[in-house]
This record gives C-alpha cells, sequence and structure tokens, in this order.
C-alpha cells in the first residue's frame, strides 16, 4: 500500500503544484483544484487513511492522507474561494479597486485618509463577501474530523508530530520579552516615517511603514535578478546552469506581483515566478522563494516523495529566510548592492523582523484554540483581542478566518525563524560576516539542501551546529539590533 501510494503523491502534488503555479503566474485565469482531486479519487478516499494508519506509514503521509481527504471535501469551496478573490472589486474613496489589489494599494498610499478608507472597505468586503464561504469550509472540516480519528484539528496535527502549544508558550516568552521594546521602537519609526502616533494607527499604516519608499533607489527592479545571480554564485552556485530551475520573469494580466516558488517536480522541475518591481520588499519575496527554489532544486531524488514534497516545511522556510534576510545583512548590502551606510536601514529592518514574528505569535495562539475546538462565533473577538495586544494597533475581526495559516502552517514559520537566527550565526563564525561569498558555505548548503526535509528543523539544527533551537536567540539578537 505505502509504494503505490507514494507514486501517485508525486503525480498529484505536480498537477497541484501546477494549477497553483499556471493561476498565479497569470497564464490561466481560474483556479480549478476541484478538477486534479477528481483525477486523484484513491488519494483522497476514507479507506486510505485507515490503511496508512493501520500500515503505521510515515507519518508525513499519513498527514498527506488525511489533508486530502479532508481538501477533498471541501474543493469545491476551495475553488469558490480563490476565484472569488479573483473577482471582487472593493469601493472605496470614489474608486473601484480590485480586490487583490487593495493590500498594494495601501502600500503605496501616502495619505492616511485614504488607506484607513481602502483598508475599512477591504475587511467590510472580506467579512462580507468571503466569510460565509470560509465558515463554511471550516465548519465542514471540522464535522469531518471524526473521520480520520481527531475531534480537532489541534488533536489531529498533534498526531502528526506538531506541537503548537509548547511552541504557543515560548512565543508568548517572546512576546512578554520583546514587548517594552516594539512599544517604543514602532511609535518612534510611526511617528517619523508616516507621520502617525501609534494610539492613532492602524494596520493599514504598519503597512505603509513597511513599504519605506525612500529606499526605492537602493534596490532598482533591474538589478533584482542579478543580485541573485551574484549572491548565488559566490556560493558556487550557477542559477543559469541550473537546468531543473525555470525562471518566470514575463509581464503578464493577472501575474501575482509578489514572487512565489512552485515547487512541479522535487527536484526536477522548479518554478520561480517573479515579476520585479523595485524597493526592498520586492527584493526580499525574491530572495525567500530562491530559498525555497535552491532548496527544492538541490533535493536528493534518491530520497522517499514524503521527504522530497512533504516533510517539516519548517526546514523549508528556514533555508529562505537564510536568503531573505541577507538583504537586510550589512556585509551583504555592501557587497552586492554597494550602500555605503546601511546601518539605518539594517535597524529599520530589525523592527520589521520583530513586528512580523509578534505578529505570528499572536496567530498562533489564536489558532490553537481556533482548531482546539472553540466555537467559531467567540473567534472575531478573539482574533482582534490577540492580534491588537501583539501589535497595539486594533485589528478587524472579520479577518478572523481569511488571516489563517492552514495546517499550523504558523508554526513552520516561527521555528524557522528561530532556525535562521541560530544557523547563521554558526555560518559567521565558521565562514566569516561575508560567508555567502564562500564557496565552502556554498557546499556546506548544497549537501543540507540534499537532505530535502527528511529531518526536522530541530534536528536539523542540532546536526550542524549541535545546538537546541532557542527562540531567546531572536529575543537577544533583536535586542541587539535595535539597541
Amino acid at each position: 500500500m505505502i509504494e503505490p501510494y507514494r507514486d501517485q503523491l508525486e503525480a498529484m502534488t505536480a498537477e497541484l503544484e501546477e494549477e497553483h503555479q499556471l493561476h498565479g503566474s497569470g497564464r490561466k485565469r481560474t483556479l480549478d483544484l476541484s478538477r486534479v482531486y477528481a483525477r486523484y479519487p484513491d488519494m483522497v478516499s476514507l479507506d486510505r487513511v485507515a490503511e496508512l494508519r493501520e500500515e503505521n506509514a510515515p507519518l508525513e503521509l499519513q498527514r498527506f492522507a488525511a489533508e486530502a481527504y479532508l481538501g477533498d471535501a471541501v474543493k469545491e469551496l476551495s475553488d469558490a474561494i480563490g476565484n472569488l478573490e479573483a473577482s471582487l472589486t472593493v469601493h472605496a474613496s470614489g474608486e473601484q479597486v480590485p480586490y487583490l489589489a487593495v493590500r498594494p494599494r495601501i502600500l503605496n498610499e501616502p495619505d492616511a485618509e485614504r488607506r484607513a478608507a481602502l483598508h475599512a472597505a477591504r475587511a467590510e468586503t472580506t467579512a462580507r463577501e468571503l466569510n460565509p464561504l470560509l465558515w463554511e469550509k471550516g465548519q465542514r472540516e471540522r464535522d469531518l474530523l471524526p473521520d480520520v480519528g481527531a475531534t480537532s484539528m489541534l488533536e489531529l496535527y498533534h498526531r502528526f508530530g506538531y506541537r503548537p502549544i509548547e511552541l504557543a508558550d515560548q512565543t508568548d516568552a517572546f512576546l512578554d520579552g520583546t514587548e517594552a521594546l516594539y512599544r517604543d521602537e514602532i511609535d518612534h519609526a510611526l511617528r517619523r516615517r508616516v507621520g502617525l502616533p501609534l494610539e492613532s494607527a492602524g494596520p493599514q499604516d504598519l503597512s505603509r511603514l513597511w513599504r519605506a519608499p525612500e529606499y526605492d533607489g537602493t534596490f532598482p527592479a533591474e538589478r533584482a535578478l542579478h543580485a541573485l545571480r551574484a549572491t548565488l554564485g559566490g556560493m558556487g552556485i550557477d542559477l543559469d546552469r541550473q537546468r531543473n530551475i525555470e525562471l518566470d520573469v514575463d509581464a503578464r494580466p493577472g501575474k501575482r506581483p509578489r514572487a512565489f516558488c512552485a515547487p512541479v517536480r522535487v527536484p526536477d522541475r522548479v518554478v520561480l515566478v517573479v515579476l520585479p518591481q523595485g524597493g526592498h520588499d520586492d527584493y526580499r519575496a525574491l530572495f525567500h522563494e530562491a530559498g525555497h527554489m535552491e532548496h527544492f532544486a538541490h533535493a536528493s531524488r534518491a530520497l522517499p516523495a514524503e521527504h522530497r514534497l512533504l516533510g517539516d516545511n519548517g526546514v523549508t522556510e528556514g533555508w529562505a529566510f537564510l536568503l531573505e534576510h541577507l538583504v537586510s545583512d550589512p556585509a551583504w548590502l555592501s557587497a552586492r548592492l554597494d550602500v555605503p551606510r546601511p546601518d539605518e536601514y539594517v535597524r529599520f529592518t530589525a523592527l520589521a523582523k520583530l513586528t512580523i514574528i509578534r505578529r505570528y505569535a499572536a496567530k498562533l495562539r489564536y489558532e490553537t484554540e481556533l482548531h482546539g475546538g472553540a466555537p467559531l462565533d467567540r473567534m472575531p473577538a478573539r482574533y482582534a483581542e490577540l492580534l491588537e495586544a501583539a501589535l497595539l494597533v486594533p485589528h478587524p475581526p472579520g479577518d478572523h478566518l481569511d488571516d489563517v495559516d492552514p495546517g499550523f502552517y504558523s508554526t513552520c514559520y516561527l521555528r524557522a525563524w528561530a532556525f535562521e537566527a541560530q544557523l547563521v550565526e554558526f555560518l559567521r563564525a565558521e565562514f566569516g560576516a561575508d560567508w555567502f561569498r564562500r564557496r565552502a558555505a556554498g557546499s556546506l548548503l548544497r549537501e543540507l539542501w540534499e537532505l530535502g526535509q527528511s529531518l526536522d528543523v530541530e534536528r536539523l539544527l542540532r546536526e550542524v551546529t549541535g545546538q537546541r533551537l532557542e527562540f531567546g536567540v531572536l529575543t537577544q539578537q533583536l535586542h541587539e539590533q535595535l539597541s
């Protein structure tokens, strides 16, 4: 049973990734996951869930089978949600804005009142149009959990080796340890860069803060791919000779403005979809997705399917953060973009990092309650309470279903941030501050990428550095960077 399931896993995930890649790159107008699920009835059946569990199959395969069963049950709703998002428009300040364009518009809107109007209109549209479908999808999944032997999503993922509550205890400590630092720094940054005090700000003003148009000249669109090629080349990786990587850089209607990676066939076909626009966040997104790209492209073909396609996604997110955070590394800024005095920008990005980690820490605590079986009608207020406590700005309760990472993916991001913080300290100690220019460092990374996701983040870090994963390292680093 296990080997045939592995074979179909390869084919099914390839079709799902291809569907997402075609839709996200603007080559396909509508998302049609239902068609893919319909082609693999054996992969999504309840019988497979039971058989894999009875045969004590690898947990990754058991998790995929359970997720596929639940995903098949809500596939029409998933398609409807994705296609509705692509079709909705939002009315604000006398104009109609495509729903998916609202957040980019907010980033680039210098006027506080227009930002607030866009944010309020987007939140109202989310609550009115999307939440009924999101609620129906969530309730349907809850109703089916007994079929896969669980009473809640929290219980199900605990069975698959996730430990969200234990992690939330660590991230709660991170919130406590950085609260005063965050309060002082975010208020100062908002006053200086956005012209608003913290008590008058909303999430839309934080978005504008991170846009930081004053740095656009430092990160021109035409140098983004060159900077990536040069960075990889410094580690002995020739991007243009990697035949298993496809770069989609063409502009077309419907293409997502933010870079993304589609590992269609790991490691034989990995697609990086990018539309360079300039600005520091565009560079960060490109380098983040390139971290995924190189990880998947180097995975050993000898690994079983579950260690190339599944496993602990904290690993691939860790590699993504490793490259992304180069964009705020003073040594990299000097070497690759000729930035003479990067200290102010480095400090700015440290605050951005502190903010997003605090945001995900609050989301994790919320998701442990949501997926622990709490009544759905109580969750809007709880979402707003936890996010405001972490970020000190009010959040719309109606985002309580839209702002949820499926499958406790928030745990992957959080553990990956800690992994990257400890790994980069190791790389600097072993190879120097400019480790990204050392072929020996590149050789080590290629060896680790070949492991795919056969190890989880905790074990991988221990194998490389001998250390335990410690959130306290992040707390210490951010205090040092913002002191």
